[in-house]
């Protein structure tokens, strides 16, 4: 995995996306094209693919994320085709803000809001509002306005 914008790191750290581990070195060691392949409805770097507008590279092509995110746990990739790059605007602002579920860590729901000077993109991830054991369909809905106030004013502290 290599990283097209040397700012990776630096953005994924600013946006508290990946606060438990060093963001330099999971942005650098392949994890998060992982992640970004797996498209888990409850990980957090596909929503800061999207929120940040990313160009997902594989050996073959130019994906944007909004065309590379087909579907829970379904990507525009190919059986064969493999993420050698991510690259990823740098907003001027950014944040993520997510309601962990205690026992792994993953967003129940999470929010991720990027400022361009073209204006503002925002992300969601883990709101597939569906009842399961971990919350209701109404409590994931209620969290996605509060997380989202939250990523606001993180944004612009």
């Amino acid at each position: 995995m290599s990283r097209s914008t040397p700012n990776c790191g630096a953005c994924c750290r600013r946006s508290r996306i990946s606060p438990r581990t060093s963001a330099t070195a999971r942005c650098a060691l392949g994890t998060l094209g992982g992640s970004l392949a797996n498209n888990d409805p409850a990980a957090c770097y596909p929503a800061a693919s999207m929120g940040l507008d990313a160009t997902i590279v594989t050996q073959r092509r130019r994906i944007s994320s909004s065309d590379f995110f087909v579907g829970m746990y379904e990507t525009a990739l190919e059986p064969d085709e493999l993420i050698v790059a991510v690259e990823f605007p740098v907003p001027e602002r950014a944040a993520y803000e997510k309601f962990r579920n205690p026992a792994s860590h993953f967003a129940l729901v999470g929010v991720f809001v990027a400022k361009f000077a073209s204006g503002v993109r925002v992300a969601v991830t883990g709101a597939n509002l569906n009842d399961d054991m971990h919350a209701s369909a109404e409590y994931r809905a209620h969290l996605i306005p509060v997380l989202a106030a939250r990523a606001v004013a993180r944004a612009n502290s």
